[in-house]
């Protein structure tokens, strides 16, 4: 309820000049539905009635705090008694404003409720009692540790980017004091988990949802974070995530990248907990904004590393890209005892095109090679450019004959496929190829130079053709 609205609504439920002759129904009917606590008392500050949130909140029953003073619920009585000179009193002229202040439970637990209080006046404007909403607030201290702890993550060096989003969803987790966190990637219905910690172990990354049915609906919808601390008691109680996972508090907010949607950062569990407030608000978009920015840099990252390692012309891996695939390929080969040929492929005669019809049209025909050799290879192969008109295929998992065979099939293609420079100018390529398959204990560069050594031999003999390395000696 908003402020400038609490003291028209209270003023309406009195007429007579007196709390205690409102029929406690029509307090319930007002307000047992509110998510807030509800405390109204007699001018004297004597509780009169106590919605069901407050029974919940401060572990009391109705029975035990009619009748009480207000100081039963403080943690400080120099608290209650401020707040009666202050605003609770009979000449009180304050209007409804919210406030903190430290509260007390049945069972001694302390804990910062935000607070809108307000006079209820009768028609003739004398005071006949006041009203106070509350909910729970984090304290001070812990929004600023939870503050000094985001930003002691965010400023590690040491940390990867996903180590980062792991570590404050964590973060997360102990500040609201929930069970599972979830960082989505969201694609038109399809829900994504991209980062998790569950304490239970129950979610996995790469799982998938339709997006209807999980909570983060609601919170794209509203386009802002949004909270649910019951939802057995909420407005949402028959949504499918509850009838399905029976998570009783959520609270999310969306994660926008580069303007566009990206997807959401969640926190939820199967237990109620005391209602989100403003802070809890305030939080989860900074923790949104915060990923929201480590997935920027780590895409931004990924990119830069991606172009570094790509041959600008044809698309490939680039020299330095290739050789680093050649080494992981090889140690797994010798871990696992799995074959791997190479293919050291030189197009025949390219010098003669670059002079014939210029640049452009050798650029042409190397990017056609990449093109032809891209469709050739097997899934499983990888296809780097070493330089110039020099390119390697790495074949998992074949022998001798099958790189033969690919080799050949690679040849007979670029002999169909006529390039055309334009202005009636065209030509095909030819290949000479050199095939080398590892052997036990050998390194990645006697690999290679062997399949080097078996291409020089290719072009000796004539060119157009594909050669056998011969073995290492031992």
């Amino acid at each position: 309820m908003k402020d400038d609205k609490l003291g028209e609504t209270t003023k309406a439920l009195v007429d007579d000049g007196d709390v205690n002759s409102i029929s406690p129904s029509l307090f319930t009917e007002v307000f047992d539905a509110f998510e807030e606590a509800v405390v109204i008392t007699d001018a004297s500050r004597r509780i009169v009635y106590v919605n069901s949130a407050t029974e919940r909140l401060f572990g009391y029953s109705k029975n035990e705090l009619y009748g009480e003073e207000t100081k039963i619920l403080y943690a400080d009585e120099n608290d209650f008694s401020e707040q009666g000179r202050r605003r609770f009193n009979t000449s009180s002229k304050i209007a409804a404003e919210n406030y903190r202040v430290a509260y007390r439970r049945s069972d001694g637990e302390q804990f910062f409720g935000l607070t809108t209080g307000a006079v209820m006046r009768a028609k003739d404007g004398k005071v006949a009692g006041f009203i106070g909403i509350v909910r729970p607030a984090r304290s001070t201290d812990q929004s600023l540790d939870t503050l000094q702890k985001i930003h002691n993550i965010t400023s590690d060096v040491a940390l990867s980017h996903s180590n980062k989003i792991e570590l404050l969803l964590r973060v997360g987790l102990d500040h609201f004091g929930l069970e599972k966190a979830i960082v989505s990637r969201i694609v038109g219905s399809q829900y994504t988990i991209d980062y998790c910690v569950d304490l239970k172990g129950e979610l996995e990354p790469l799982t998938t949802f339709d997006l209807s049915g999980t909570y983060c609906v609601h919170t794209l919808s509203a386009g802002k974070s949004v909270g649910f601390h019951f939802v057995a008691k909420s407005k949402i109680q028959n949504h499918p995530c509850y009838a399905n996972f029976k998570l009783e508090s959520y609270i999310g907010a969306p994660i926008r990248l580069s303007g566009q949607l990206y997807g959401t950062i969640n926190f939820s569990s199967p237990s109620p907990v005391e209602p989100f407030c403003k802070d809890d608000h305030i939080l989860i978009t900074l923790l949104s904004d915060t990923v929201s920015y480590l997935l920027y840099k780590k895409q931004s990252e990924e990119e830069m590393k991606r172009l570094a390692s790509v041959d600008g012309l044809t698309g490939l891996p680039n020299r330095r890209a290739t050789m680093e695939r050649l080494n992981e390929l090889v140690d797994q080969s010798s871990r696992f005892g799995n074959s791997l040929s190479v293919l050291s492929i030189d197009i025949d005669h390219f010098k003669s095109i670059n002079d014939k019809w210029g640049h452009a049209a050798g650029d042409l025909a190397l990017t056609e090679f990449a093109r032809l050799a891209s469709e050739v290879k097997r899934k499983t192969d990888f296809c780097g450019r070493m330089g110039g008109e020099e390119f390697v295929f790495f074949l998992p998992g074949a022998n001798l004959e099958a790189s033969q065979k690919l080799g050949n099939n690679l040849r007979k293609r670029l002999a169909i496929a006529p390039i055309d420079f334009g202005s009636g100018a065209s030509t095909t390529l030819s290949i000479s190829v050199g095939v080398a398959m590892l052997e036990n204990g050998e390194s990645p560069e006697s690999l290679l130079a062997r399949a080097d050594e078996a291409m020089y031999k290719a072009k000796q003999e004539g060119r157009d053709r594909v050669y056998l390395a011969s073995h290492t000696i031992n």
